[in-house]
């Protein structure tokens, strides 16, 4: 599936220009257009040619091109991409549902589903240490924190990648209450990038976590899914680690969650040490 964005142009080009300027065959007819007729005798990149000297051509330029291309109908300014390349962006494929301007131009929603509050798509596949999973019918994936970790941290100040090319277990050091904490995804997988737009907004990360706060973008390895959870599963255990983590802040801090739902922005709330402890204890990969 392509972005409803993405448009095609054909175009056309010197194929001898140091320079290529694309030209879309819309334009064609342009007083200026000498390629198209004999006119093209006149140019000067024409002349350097030393077999165009010798030959009296009276119709279109022979070293004039034609390619087609694709560019996005909602970037202010079209990049013109070539048309057999546009599989390897995220334009020619599911992973555009987490591209900036598709998202910003399209405002595609997400089925609210929660549980006890806490925002958390069931479609996702999710590790113990509260990272999700989204693989596409095309075999790209995504990857980034959910809503329960995201609550915790309230703000994030600073996001740092530890790789974003080749085959880890995706790794960021993310900055909260002048704290360094590292959230890693469990299995490896083949990084192709990271959202490197959270660098300077890194408040999306928790404000979006499982939109425009994605953080890594791959494919798939061997052992990418294992041990992750989804569907009623993944439920029930959140469900759980809602209940934990209460009883966590009751033994180790003394004070219980206010109404059943700890409180957003829990790592300004605690000590340093105590901050540490429970993220080891819910966040960290064993």
């Amino acid at each position: 599936m392509t972005c409803p964005f993405l448009k095609e142009t054909a175009v056309k080009y010197c194929g001898t220009a140091t320079v290529r300027k694309l030209i879309p065959l819309a334009q064609a007819n342009r007083t200026e257009d000498k390629c198209s007729s004999a006119e093209h005798r006149s140019c000067p990149i024409w002349r350097q040619q030393a077999e165009a000297v010798e030959e009296a051509a009276c119709g279109p330029c022979p070293y004039l091109r034609e390619s087609l291309m694709q560019y996005c109908g909602a970037a202010s300014v079209a990049k013109l991409v070539p048309y057999s390349e546009s599989l390897l962006s995220r334009c020619g494929n599911d992973s555009y549902r987490y591209c900036e301007l598709y998202r910003a131009m399209a405002h595609p929603g997400l089925a609210a589903a929660e549980v006890d509050g806490i925002e958390f798509p069931d479609w996702l596949r999710y590790s113990s240490n509260h990272m999700w999973l989204d693989i596409s019918e095309d075999g790209v994936c995504h990857v980034g924190i959910d809503g329960f970790l995201s609550r915790v941290l309230g703000t994030v100040e600073r996001i740092s990648y530890v790789w974003q090319k080749g085959v880890h277990r995706a790794a960021a050091v993310l900055t909260a209450a002048g704290m360094d904490l590292e959230v890693v995804f469990p299995n490896p997988l083949l990084l192709t990038g990271c959202n490197l737009y959270l660098r300077a907004n890194p408040d999306r990360l928790t404000a979006e976590p499982y939109t425009r706060g994605w953080l890594f973008e791959g494919q798939p390895q061997a052992g990418t899914e294992c041990d992750l959870m989804d569907g009623g599963e993944a439920r029930q255990w959140m469900e759980g680690e809602q209940k934990r983590i209460n009883e966590y802040l009751q033994q180790q801090t003394g004070c219980a969650a206010d109404g059943g739902m700890f409180a957003r922005g829990l790592a300004r709330r605690l000590e340093r040490d105590q901050m540490l402890g429970l993220f080891y204890e819910f966040f960290s990969r064993k």
